[in-house]
């Protein structure tokens, strides 16, 4: 009966004693889960406050986009305006250009058809002056000849005075014959009446003649005078034609130059219309994108209210964790013995010698790796060893971390705040087992770069 009793009182003691087991092991479970969803929590808080404080920029950015849609149509339709009177300019450039085109043409055809004439007469001048020329040259020879008869002249009038003394000798001579020289008196008067004839022809003659030259002369004096002036007139008329052959080359080249301006003005025309639809297009474009913005505007609205009630639903699930956490760690502080304090000064000074001998501000994942490792190995009395940037992310951790992002947990604010930080007995969310949290800033020439920790053991 003793045995029996004594076998019972073993029985319930290790019942009793599995039943401790299983309520530590399910409080570590109800402290890991806490403590985990403590971390979600926290992590699902920064993201709602991220994406509030984006959704405020966004709304703003959504605002601004909205008035400079507004300024882009209003700008687009000022432009087009201004478009479309340079296209009516453009038209009217066109139809001048091209009036001033057909000018030019009609007036280059003229002013060819002008010098064609003008050469034509500067032709015919010519040859009038060499006509003239030929005629100064026959009224050289006319004096000539008149020079000659009138020489010829004076030798008859010569020879009809001797002839006349030879006829008033034969008369003195049939004087003195008597009868018989009246037959010869006769014969010597008849030839001195032919020779005062002669005479009296030569001097007629003669003054015939002299106005024959000097109306020769006076002709030659006219025709010179002409032939000189013609010679004048066909050298301006050589200068003119030059005059306008430059001024038909000038003109060539204008109006060459207003078909190139009148085939660019019509292509700017063309362009200027395309221009002008292009910005019909971005206005109608402007217009709904207007549409699209107020639409954005209303789901970010939305979207802040369903925010604003995540935070509020975060909040309260993190008051939840935290009683929760609270009740589980008053339950295992009445369990727990005493910290060695001594073990967690010795692994501060283990940490500070491996800030010390590694590179480990550098925040390359290879190097932390084989530190922490390293670290790790040596050192039974931790469970785990981690490190993380500014932002919350893991550099590397030993074993994988459990939590996305570390950022909201007090190891880390407080260590990014220079501070070398030692938690309370918690339950590890890594092992699920006590444990006790030592964290360290990283430094870079003096300036905080990371985080390293480790999780102290507890028996």
């Amino acid at each position: 009966m003793l045995f029996l009793k004594k076998w019972n009182r073993a029985a319930d003691h290790e019942e009793d004693r599995q039943k401790n087991q299983m309520e530590d092991s399910f409080a570590a479970q109800v402290e890991v889960a806490a403590d985990q969803l403590k971390g979600v929590i926290e992590q699902m808080k920064l993201t709602a406050v991220s994406l509030d404080e984006r959704s405020s920029s966004s709304k703003k950015s959504t605002f601004q986009l909205l008035e400079h849609i507004e300024q882009t149509a209003q700008d687009t339709n000022n432009v087009s305006e201004k478009m479309r009177k340079i296209e009516e300019a453009a038209v009217k450039i066109t139809a001048s250009s091209q009036e001033i085109h057909s000018s030019s043409i009609l007036f280059y055809e003229q002013l060819v058809k002008s010098k064609t004439q003008l050469q034509k007469i500067q032709e015919e001048t010519e040859q009038l002056r060499q006509n003239h020329l030929k005629i100064l040259d026959q009224m050289d020879r006319l004096v000539s000849f008149s020079k000659q008869m009138d020489h010829i002249l004076s030798s008859i009038g010569a020879i009809s005075q001797k002839t006349k003394i030879l006829a008033l000798n034969a008369n003195i001579e049939s004087a003195r014959a008597g009868i018989h020289g009246k037959s010869f008196s006769v014969v010597a008067n008849e030839i001195g009446n032919l020779a005062n004839q002669t005479h009296d022809a030569v001097e007629e003659t003669h003054q015939i003649l002299s106005s024959i030259q000097s109306e020769i002369e006076f002709s030659t004096k006219m025709v010179k005078s002409e032939n000189d002036q013609m010679k004048k007139n066909v050298a301006e008329l050589l200068s003119l034609i030059d005059v306008i052959h430059s001024f038909q080359t000038s003109l060539g080249k204008i109006t060459s130059m207003v078909s190139d301006s009148k085939d660019a003005v019509e292509l700017q025309c063309d362009h200027v219309q395309e221009i002008t639809t292009v910005l019909k297009q971005i206005s109608d474009m402007a217009h709904e994108n207007k549409t699209y913005a107020l639409r954005v505007s209303e789901d970010m609205d939305k979207q802040h209210q369903h925010i604003e009630e995540m935070i509020a639903i975060s909040e309260t699930l993190d008051q939840t964790s935290k009683e929760l956490q609270t009740l589980v760690k008053r339950d295992q502080l009445q369990q727990i013995t005493e910290i060695d304090l001594a073990k967690i000064n010795e692994m501060k000074e283990k940490v500070m010698n491996l800030l010390s001998q590694f590179p480990l501000y550098e925040l390359d994942a290879d190097v932390h790796k084989k530190a922490l490792d390293q670290f790790f190995e040596e050192n039974e009395h931790i469970e785990a060893i981690w490190s993380n940037r500014l932002d919350g992310t893991f550099v590397y951790s030993n074993p994988p971390a459990g939590l996305i992002n570390a950022k909201a947990r007090p190891w880390f604010i407080e260590a990014s705040k220079n501070k070398i930080f030692i938690s309370s007995i918690y339950t590890s969310a890594v092992t699920k087992k006590p444990c006790i949290t030592i964290s360290f800033p990283i430094h870079k020439n003096g300036d905080i770069v990371g985080v390293i920790g480790v999780d102290l053991i507890v028996k």
